[in-house]
């Protein structure tokens, strides 16, 4: 096996998988089709064939003329760069200043992320305090350093990392443990910090699991799919905060697959939901509807929180119909089953925990808004503003947005111009396309008004972010 640069990028951007790999490949395709004007260039594609010879080096030929477009779109880097063998240019060391961390924060066997990774080392980890701390750290070091290593050219300083495939099975129960304590770091990360620093976790970990489930037999996939479907349904909310729909569609559709596999229904009835409100994103009130209603059929698994999400979304798709009375029937039974006390919102007490009654009325506002009533959603949202617990700060963004819109329907540029401002720094501070996208369309939502010199203030603010 040959280290090119093709190789080098691909590990480093944590692509190894065929899966991951194939995804931004795909989504490559599309762009440049669309940018071209070349239709035939979204329909191609990458074998795992294919990609194993490219990531094996020695290629005795190019690939296709198509292809080799793709390649360079993707990495802005000529294909005969990418095929040809690293150079000390490529693999430079980090500086002084990474080194010293990277020797303070990693697991003795680490060689760097140049190397490609198998745990990664995560700040949030080593910030938790007393006897979790110690856990961790023994779970991620003193556990560790012991795994075996991959076969390879020996060398003191920068030894290969541990193979999964060549672990005990008590090494690998270390690392689900490890995998599975830190979703929850995850989520709040995301909350704290927004999905692009998140992204970057969860891809990490999904590198791992993804790794797990090519060389696991049963039992050991049996109980690493739950984990890995929990991890894909993670990436698909993240990416979808990202603004990028296409790869929250793959990594939702794939959730749903580990989890039929794992035979999970909790997790195959929640990404049922997270496809609804995808199809509810689009626009399409059957498939929302649909959706909705199979996430539903789960009746001897959902937890009360889960039903209330599923039937709200199930509102959204009748708002989207027109169909005003059964819309609000549906929220009107969410919010009966949304009375159960206690939930922390953070992630940790189960799918749905964030379907409070604050939480649904502000998504009874948003049907309002699709049912062409900003008069009925303009204090609803005003309202869920004031009750909505600050660790749903994105979600503050969305209703702020939404509120913008509300007041430019109605009429009230002042009052939307100051909820899009409230709503672009929200944008700002979480690094949510999403709520960026929506104060967009609040300000489209100022129509006429576009020449009042505050929405034109809003406008350049949004240009300038």
């Amino acid at each position: 096996m040959q280290m090119t640069f093709f190789r080098l990028l691909v590990q480093e951007r944590q692509w190894t998988t065929i899966q991951t790999f194939a995804a931004h490949f795909t989504k490559a395709a599309r762009d440049l089709a669309a940018e071209s004007g070349e239709r035939r260039l979204a329909d191609v594609t990458v074998s795992r064939r294919t990609f194993d010879r490219w990531m094996a080096g020695g290629l005795k030929s190019l690939p296709q003329r198509d292809t080799r477009r793709i390649l360079e779109y993707l990495f802005q880097q000529p294909v005969a760069r990418l095929f040809a063998p690293t150079t000390a240019a490529d693999t430079n060391p980090p500086d002084a200043h990474q080194s010293d961390t990277l020797a303070t924060s990693c697991p003795p066997w680490w060689s760097g992320p140049e190397r490609g990774r198998i745990l990664p080392t995560d700040p949030l980890l080593l910030s938790q305090e007393g006897a979790d701390v110690d856990r961790r750290r023994f779970l991620l070091v003193g556990g560790a350093a012991a795994l075996p290593l991959a076969p390879g050219p020996a060398s003191d300083s920068t030894p290969a990392p541990p193979r999964l495939d060549q672990m005990t099975p008590e090494q690998i129960d270390a690392v689900l443990i490890h995998v599975r304590e830190m979703w929850h770091m995850l989520v709040q990360s995301d909350n704290l910090l927004g999905p692009r620093h998140a992204l970057d976790g969860v891809r990490q970990y999904q590198a791992i699991l993804q790794e797990l489930l090519d060389c696991a037999l049963p039992p050991l996939r049996e109980e690493v799919l739950p984990l890995a479907s929990r991890y894909a349904e993670s990436a698909a909310w993240l990416h979808e905060d990202c603004a990028d729909t296409e790869s929250a569609v793959y990594w939702t559709q794939q959730a749903t697959g580990w989890a039929v596999e794992a035979g999970d229904e909790t997790m195959t009835a929640w990404t049922l939901f997270r496809r609804a409100q995808q199809a509810t994103a689009a626009g399409n009130a059957a498939q929302t509807i649909s959706l909705s209603r199979a996430a539903q059929r789960y009746d001897r698994i959902l937890t009360a929180q889960m039903r209330a999400a599923a039937l709200q979304q199930e509102a959204h798709g009748y708002a989207l119909a027109g169909d005003e009375l059964t819309c609000h029937r549906l929220l009107d039974q969410a919010v009966a089953f949304a009375s159960e006390p206690g939930r922390a919102g953070d992630g940790r007490s189960g799918h749905g925990d964030f379907a409070t009654p604050a939480y649904l009325e502000a998504q009874r506002a948003h049907c309002w808004l699709l049912l062409k009533r900003p008069d009925r959603a303009a204090p609803l949202l005003s309202t869920a503003l004031t009750e909505l617990p600050e660790v749903y700060r994105r979600d503050r963004g969305l209703l702020y947005a939404r509120l913008a819109t509300a007041h430019a329907h109605n009429g009230d540029i002042d009052q939307a111009v100051e909820q899009g401002h409230l709503a672009l720094a929200v944008a700002r501070g979480s690094g949510s396309a999403r709520t960026l996208h929506e104060t967009i369309n609040a300000v489209d939502a100022m129509g006429s008004a576009h020449n009042d010199r505050r929405v034109s203030e809003l406008a350049e603010a949004i240009a300038h972010r």
